[in-house]
């Protein structure tokens, strides 16, 4: 939605009313605003930008090693990584998601009373929603990107998406138009760090965020399913970005090299103002009412509007600020000085055993009377063969090591709690020590997922009121309309110590009816 404007830049054939060009120019002032927060140096981080953080956390983790050598005496020497730190990050994620995380809810009646049969209810239904989607996988996805990056999110959508098929009949085939499964029902996208901008670097809320920016770059075909029908879809070409112009008053045309097939979806979401539009690639895609249409599409079961992302990290760094410190950043330095250690201790090892060698004298000594059990004679009584380097601690340098390792396991979780077997040497007592310890640490880390797990759950129970739990409506082969409410199935469901397969009706005429026990 940004960028930079030259006099060879072409102008836009896109040409929208005055109303349209004045509010793309406030949504980019928010999305500059937005990436500089990502791209802006924080103490917080170390003096480091979101962006850097992102990339160092992933690069680490990735175990990221600059093969590149620029001067031929150094292809000798060993590079490397130990890959200490991402395989610490592997062991925190499997404890983290030995199983998926189901959201809790506890419903209140107008009494103020737990109502658990709807408590019941919500819970089933978020479990539907949970093996209907692709939260599964998105769960594992968001839970080991909290630990390399300063933040991911997970998105709760709802979306109605329709595709036309192609279908055979006596005179051809004709088109019709039917719902998109891939693309429609519940969704758990996964946003990275940079694909969410917001307005305050220093509210923890993102419900009090006055502004959120959701950007991805999707298929073109992708973006024409969704909104090949507005007016202004004539005017979105993939690989473009349609910039507007205060000075001027006129829109241009960037060429974006990074993404040249692809269109980048932004949607700019204002809570409090009950706003949400979509551009593509810079062009307006919202309602023809730019402020009296364009309503939040995420909505709670008051009706009030709320975004539908949630933020998740491995530790806060301080009370106020948004963004979080990733695994990878705690370990990240002694994670350096073990890879550096590791790299002289290996040098050294080679250095040893193939020694190079210093030779004074007449005779030649070279590798051909090196060899094993070779006998050499010197007719030269002053020829001498002596180490080049003398002789090196490697124990020592082993047991820095080790140092660094015990630091790293205090940052995480012990190789013992990641299923290693202990050595033969340690003590019980020390081996209970580092089991209690990262047990403590965990409980940390877990109460910081459950905090935004708590928040997830809030979502998912608004599209389950909202969407799942409401009745669409259904032509009949008489051509008549009625009201059709979803069945859900659980297969599996354990009740009462026994496997079943349970299925939950939504049916209008039991509202206000009492139900038995064995009904509910």
């Amino acid at each position: 939605m940004v960028g930079d404007i030259y006099k060879d830049t072409p102008v836009s054939n896109y040409a929208p009313p005055q109303e349209v060009a004045d509010f793309t120019s406030y949504v980019q002032k928010d999305y500059g605003y937005g990436s500089e927060i990502l791209n802006t140096p924080w103490l917080e981080l170390n003096d480091r930008s979101v962006i850097d953080d992102m990339d160092r956390g992933q690069r680490t983790f990735n175990a990221f090693v600059d093969e590149n050598i620029e001067d031929p005496a150094e292809a000798w020497k060993w590079r490397g990584t130990r890959s200490k730190a991402r395989n610490k990050a592997i062991a925190v994620h499997a404890q983290l998601t030995q199983g998926y995380i189901i959201p809790m809810f506890m419903a209140q009646n107008e009494d103020d009373e737990e109502d658990i049969d709807f408590s019941d209810i919500m819970r089933d239904v978020s479990e539907w929603m949970v093996h209907n989607s692709n939260y599964k996988s998105s769960f594992l996805m968001v839970s080991m990107g909290m630990l390399m990056n300063p933040v991911n999110y997970l998105g709760a959508e709802w979306a109605e998406v329709f595709q036309q098929i192609k279908i055979k009949s006596k005179e051809g085939y004709s088109k019709r138009d039917i719902m998109d499964e891939v693309l429609s029902g519940f969704r758990a996208p996964v946003y990275s760090a940079d694909q969410i901008l917001i307005s305050n670097a220093y509210e923890q809320n993102i419900q009090r965020q006055r502004v959120i920016i959701k950007r991805r770059w999707i298929d073109y075909s992708e973006a024409q399913a969704k909104y090949g029908s507005h007016e202004n879809w004539g005017f979105v070409k993939p690989g473009i970005r349609t910039v507007y112009n205060e000075e001027d008053g006129r829109f241009y045309d960037i060429k974006d090299d990074d993404h040249p097939f692809m269109v980048e979806e932004a949607i700019h979401i204002e809570r409090r103002n009950d706003s949400e539009v979509p551009f593509l690639g810079g062009i307006y895609m919202g309602d023809e009412d730019v402020h009296g249409g364009n309503p939040v599409q995420h909505r709670d079961h008051r009706g009030a509007p709320k975004y539908n992302v949630v933020p998740f990290g491995y530790q806060r760094v301080n009370e106020h600020f948004f963004y979080y410190k990733s695994l990878m950043n705690s370990m990240y330095w002694d994670d350096q000085l073990l890879d550096a250690q590791y790299e002289m201790f290996m040098n050294r090892s080679f250095l040893d055993t193939n020694m190079p060698i210093a030779i004074s004298g007449s005779d030649k000594v070279d590798s051909e009377i090196i060899f094993p059990s070779s006998v050499v004679t010197f007719e030269d009584e002053k020829t001498k063969v002596q180490p080049l380097l003398p002789a090196a601690n490697l124990a020592g340098m082993a047991n820095a090591m080790q140092i660094t390792e015990n630091s790293m396991e205090e940052a995480s979780i012990s190789d013992q709690s990641a299923g290693q077997l202990p050595q033969a040497s340690t003590a019980a007592t020390a081996s209970a020590i580092a089991e209690r310890n990262a047990k403590v640490l965990l409980q940390g880390v877990g109460k910081t997922l459950a905090e935004s797990m708590v928040q997830y759950g809030g979502l998912m129970a608004d599209i389950a009121v909202n969407n799942i739990s409401t009745a669409e409506i259904d032509e009949t082969l008489s051509g008549r309309m009625k009201l059709k409410y979803r069945t859900l199935i659980l297969n599996d469901k354990a009740v009462g110590g026994k496997q079943f397969s349970k299925i939950l009706k939504f049916d209008e005429t039991l509202l206000g009816s009492n139900l038995s026990s064995e009904q509910v």
